[in-house]
């Protein structure tokens, strides 16, 4: 019934629902995931996790890894099954010219000077006087992250590597992508009728939901950029890649640090850049992003159809 119902229903009640099937995913993955820390270590780690003071930092992996996928992916998938009779395509998930991953990647390299400057403003703002309280809890919020991804990126060999790629990046850029592109985009371009605003809309909120608003500047811009390469591609796949390559060589990075007795500390002082530097990644980074645009139309990808039109459905 909510199938058939699916042309009909209104964008507030798809949003209410999707927000609904997150929640209801990462429940049924949490409980999962003590069940298979019980199997594994034990009914003194389950208490000691669910009371967040897990003695290992493999079990607070286990749980991140499992509540990712059923707080995102497992969602993602079951809300576009009940939204559209070829689930598939309402996730935009069809194949692509190589040529656009490859300009995509081209693409995320060109702008990592500006993402790198926005940072760097970000992380100089500054709350009025009648707002410090707010700043002082964003702020311990910001070091209580930045302390649990430094636990997070502790590796000491290629294993661990391995599983932090797939925790840290393949999960994260296939779930969040067909959740906020494939889903929640797609909802407020329906809502709103207009691509550039819900893309924006989208790119908000998959930065505020990760609660590090010392980095929301950047992650906004890149969520944005995800947005537009969906729109532009349209398929879901180069966002899941650009995604995905984003984070792994962030994990990659702190590996090779440590490897060579650098301290992770490095990874949030990045080294000073001439100002050249940035005006070459604007205009590097303008001029492929209108390459990858271009390309997209010479391959036939219809822009008026990705966000808004029938293309929704």
């Amino acid at each position: 019934m909510l199938k058939a119902a699916s042309t009909q229903r209104h964008p507030l009640l798809s949003l209410l629902l999707l927000v609904l099937f997150m929640f209801a995913g990462a429940l049924v993955f949490m409980i999962l995931a003590f069940v298979a820390i019980i199997a594994i270590y034990g009914m003194k780690e389950v208490l000691n996790a669910s009371t967040g003071v897990a003695s290992s930092i493999e079990i607070i992996k286990l749980l991140q890894l499992f509540i990712s996928t059923g707080m995102f992916i497992v969602p993602a998938l079951a809300f576009a099954r009940i939204e559209s009779n070829n689930w598939k395509e309402y996730l935009k998930l069809k194949g692509f010219p190589f040529v656009l991953v490859v300009i995509a990647v081209l693409i995320m390299f060109s702008t990592g000077p500006l993402l790198e400057l926005s940072a760097q403003i970000n992380k100089s703002m500054k709350l009025p006087e009648f707002l410090k309280g707010l700043e002082q809890w964003m702020l311990t919020k910001e070091l209580e992250m930045a302390e649990m991804t430094r636990q997070l990126l502790k590796m000491n060999s290629t294993g661990v590597l391995l599983f932090n790629i797939l925790m840290l990046a393949i999960i994260p850029a296939i779930g969040e992508e067909l959740i906020f592109r494939g889903c929640l985009q797609k909802i407020f371009g329906k809502w709103t009728g207009n691509k550039h605003l819900a893309i924006w809309l989208t790119a908000i909120i998959f930065s505020a939901i990760h609660v590090q608003f010392y980095g929301f500047l950047p992650r906004m811009l890149l969520g944005a950029l995800f947005g537009y390469l969906l729109v532009w591609s349209g398929t879901i796949w180069i966002p899941i890649l650009t995604h995905f390559m984003n984070n792994a060589v962030a994990v990659i990075t702190a590996y090779v640090y440590q490897r060579q007795g650098i301290s992770l500390d490095k990874l949030d002082q990045p080294d000073p850049v001439a100002s050249y530097i940035y005006i070459i990644s604007f205009f590097a980074g303008g001029a492929l992003l209108w390459v990858f645009y271009t390309t997209s139309l010479k391959y036939g990808v219809s822009l008026s159809k990705q966000i808004n039109g029938s293309s929704l459905d």
